[in-house]
């Protein structure tokens, strides 16, 4: 089960070329930063994310804060998770980014797992606030 649940949200390899894909759907790039035991990660990676993945119009990707997992940074170089998610500020699990093609955020983070009720209505807010500051005028709707 807990492989299947992984599988529902691609992990991350290449932050180039997942942001370069993002560009291309015309939306933010969206990293979930989880860690292995976290209990508030599989909700938000199943019933936010995972649809998300299904509709091929997003580019969703995972990174374990405590991974030691080579990847791919945006500027080429290659990181583990643990020194990524330092780098971007991450102290919580779940964090879900929302960062342009350079690796930049375009809107705040979602931090911690929330209210479940409330959940889906902030991730849409986060990408469509993402969405304006990569297309300024553009339309903003998400899901």
């Amino acid at each position: 089960m807990a492989a299947q649940q992984q599988a529902a949200v691609p992990l991350a390899t290449d932050f180039s070329a997942h942001a370069r894909r993002a560009a291309s759907l015309d939306m933010p790039l969206i990293v979930l930063v989880s860690l292995r035991d976290c209990v508030y990660c599989g909700p938000i990676r199943q019933r936010e994310l995972a649809p998300l993945v299904r509709s091929g119009k997003y580019e969703v990707r995972e990174i374990g804060m405590d991974s030691t997992t080579p990847v791919r940074d945006f500027d080429g170089s290659t990181t583990t998770g643990v020194v990524w998610a330092r780098a971007h500020g991450v102290k919580v699990s779940p964090t879900v980014l929302l960062l342009d093609t350079s690796g930049r955020p375009v809107a705040d983070p979602l931090i911690g797992a929330g209210l479940p009720d409330f959940y889906g209505a902030y991730l849409d807010d986060a990408i469509a606030r993402g969405r304006a500051r990569l297309h300024p005028g553009s339309g903003t709707t998400t899901r």
